[in-house]
């Protein structure tokens, strides 16, 4: 019989095209002049952003259409995840005008800046809409491998280059154990489309029976490959040097983005392709979110540098999550395990990016990154400090910002699915966060200024913290249809 070669879908990749599009322009215009480059890249990568969140609402998600095959899925679960790149991805070009234009750190390359940051939100959109094991693979090192480069932007400075290099030769070492799992899986099941994995998985898995030893090695290799997508503990090393080092519009891109596509890929190969296994996953995940969020929150309290105070709150925030997604139970429509999961993700954009944000607003003037630095802002920026307070707020889980709808919902699931234990861990660690948060709150309103002022406008960092301070204060009330959205992840992920 004839092989038969069927047209790809290209309708469906309208979004991943546009931004790739964007990448390719930027470096175009580079390559043909310079100064074009500087005056228009950033103008260039917000409508590119722009025009592929737009181009979300023309294709038809709900009827889970599938291209190249099976390998690319249009699915509600493609849909949040590349609404959540892309959002953060504008946002950070926003909190990154004020470095690529101030010339802090010299020999910034401004349209390979945002080519790479586009390539890990492209990346990103790929997991996302991944159908088998090799376009997961390759979206997560897609954006991996950009993050790497960004973190190592600041070349001049070796914290930069030290925190990349462990990046990247801890991310080179997770990505073989991931493959070296994939390939298991593949010698099981025979198979690397995810949906064909878990029905062959329903055939030889019997509930309430011990797992077989090759398929329970298959399950913690790939759940070590991907715990240091999303940096939870024990797979965190990098965190805190990634984040202390890069520049800081890099940290606050690299807080998010790569942590979607880490939590994408556990949904897609956890969720759906090992669904059949999820009494033995979800046990792991719940001992996992509770060592996460214990040892993020409690390392956090030590901190006196606020990047890395924010890089060990990211763990803890990762714990948080982790423990969304041991909430599943059936992969039944009334499951909130993933959705819980996606909103807290669309939440954390807005704060995370956000309070890097206001850091990286301090260091255009001449202040720098500790607890000293942010002392009396409140006499001296007053917008600045609310700004601030209102991240710090929501990151803590206070009511009615939108960080505490994220927990909400996260609890919520937990305690619709039995795990009670768990939405108490979630209650108190909460509680022993407020201290290093609220800590910031007050070194900005109780503490007498220190260090140098330098006047200058950044009008659209300014801008960018304006919306997501706006967006963190009204989407929590107005939640909705996000949440709406995010729950109707069954119908593709079951």
């Amino acid at each position: 019989m004839p092989l038969r070669l069927v047209a790809p879908e290209w309708s469906l990749l309208v979004p991943p095209l546009i931004v790739l599009g964007t990448i390719v322009l930027l470096l175009a215009i580079d390559a043909v002049s310079e100064r074009a480059a500087r005056q228009t890249a950033l103008p260039l990568a917000l409508v590119g952003q722009l025009l592929a969140l737009a181009s979300l609402a023309t294709i038809d998600w709900g009827e889970g259409t599938t291209t190249f095959g099976v390998s690319y899925r249009a699915d509600w679960f493609a849909l949040v995840v590349s609404l959540i790149a892309l959002v953060a991805g504008i946002l950070s070009v926003l909190v990154s005008a004020g470095y690529t234009e101030s010339g802090l750190e010299p020999g910034v390359g401004l349209a390979e800046y945002l080519a790479l940051l586009l390539f890990s939100v492209l990346g990103t959109m790929v997991v996302g809409a991944a159908g088998d094991f090799i376009v997961l693979l390759l979206g997560l090192e897609m954006s991996a491998v950009a993050v790497y480069a960004l973190t190592a932007f600041a070349r001049r400075r070796l914290t930069s280059v030290e925190g990349a290099l462990k990046y990247f030769l801890l991310g080179a070492f997770a990505s073989a154990i991931l493959i070296y799992g994939m390939a298991w899986v593949y010698g099981l099941t025979g198979s690397i489309v995810l949906s064909d994995i878990a029905h062959t998985l329903r055939t030889v898995v019997t509930p309430g029976q011990p797992l077989d030893p090759a398929l329970l090695l298959a399950l913690l290799l790939l759940a070590v490959g991907l715990g240091f997508k999303i940096a939870a503990v024990p797979f965190h090393m990098w965190t805190p040097d990634a984040y202390q080092g890069a520049p800081t519009p890099v940290s606050a891109y690299m807080s998010v983005v790569p942590k979607v596509a880490g939590f994408a890929a556990v949904a897609r190969v956890l969720v759906q392709g090992l669904q059949p296994l999820s009494e033995q996953w979800a046990g792991l995940l719940g001992i996992l979110a509770l060592i996460t969020m214990v040892y993020g929150n409690v390392v956090a309290i030590a901190q006196r540098d606020l990047k890395r105070m924010l890089g060990y709150s990211a763990i803890g925030h990762t714990g948080y999550m982790l423990a969304g997604l041991a909430a599943f139970t059936t992969g039944l429509a009334g499951d909130r395990s993933v959705g819980s999961v996606l909103f807290y993700l669309f939440a954390y954009a807005f704060m995370n990016i956000g309070a890097f944000g206001v850091i990286a607003w301090l260091q255009e003037r001449g202040l720098g990154t500790t607890l000293d630095d942010v002392a009396g802002l409140a006499g001296r920026a007053p917008l600045a400090a609310l700004t601030m307070a209102i991240f710090m707020l929501s990151l803590m889980g206070m009511p009615p910002l939108l960080g505490f709808y994220a927990k909400y919902y996260v609890i919520l699931a937990l305690i619709e699915a039995g795990q009670l234990w768990l939405a108490v861990a979630i209650v108190v660690m909460s509680a022993v966060s407020a201290f290093f948060y609220l800590r910031v709150v007050t070194q900005m309103y109780f503490q007498e200024p220190g260090g140098t002022w330098r006047p200058v406008r950044t009008p659209l960092l300014g801008l960018g913290l304006a919306v997501m301070a706006v967006a963190t204060l009204a989407l929590g009330l107005v939640s909705g249809p996000i949440l709406e959205l995010a729950q109707r992840w069954p119908a593709a992920l079951t």
